[in-house]
Formats: C-alpha cells, structure tokens, sequence
C-alpha cells in the first residue's frame, strides 16, 4: 500500500510542478505533511486513552488503520518536502558561515 501512496503522490507532484505556481505548490504540500502529521498525533493520543488490552475491538482497529494510513502519508509527504526543499536544507547543514548585516563592535 505504501508504493500505491508513493506513486500516486509522486505522479501528482509531476502534475503540479507542471501546472501550479511554485510557491503555491510548496503551501500545499507542506500543508498535507502538517495535515497528514495531526491526523496521525490524534490518532497515536486516541489509542493511548484507552487501556491497553491483549486482544483488539472493532474502534481500536480503526484507529489503528488510520494511525497506519496516515503514517505512511507523513513518510512520504515528508520525503516529498525534502526533495522540494533539498537546497535550503543542504545550505543550512552543509552551507558556511553567512555575513550577517549588522555589524558586531
């Protein structure tokens, strides 16, 4: 399932950058990787409410496969954010020492 979610979300980042604005691009898949990433934190403090049981029920389960989904959207929303944004982050840890503008006395 998860190759199915990374070549979808692949094929529609293709799409995009041919037919979207940059920067609107950027907004919106930084926004489902927030997205993706909250559904996934409710889901992890849903299944933390309830007692820690051997066996599962049927509202576990559910939470369970949306903990699964949605985690699996996170990684690859996030794989996805990283190729976008490859340049800042390679300058922010492996770029030198900018000169800042305000002079230091």
């Amino acid at each position: 399932m998860e190759l199915y979610l990374f070549l979808a979300f692949i094929l529609l980042y293709v799409l995009m950058s041919f037919f979207v604005q940059k920067n609107i691009q950027h907004k919106i898949w930084t926004l489902a990787f927030f997205a993706a990433f909250a559904v996934t934190a409710v889901a992890i403090a849903f299944l933390r409410m309830n007692n820690q049981d051997v066996m599962m029920d049927a509202n576990e389960l559910n939470w369970y496969y949306l903990l699964y989904l949605f985690g699996s959207m996170s990684v690859v929303l996030g794989i996805i954010n990283l190729w976008m944004y490859r340049k800042p982050l390679f300058q922010i840890f492996f770029g030198t020492e900018e000169k800042s503008n305000d002079k230091e006395n």
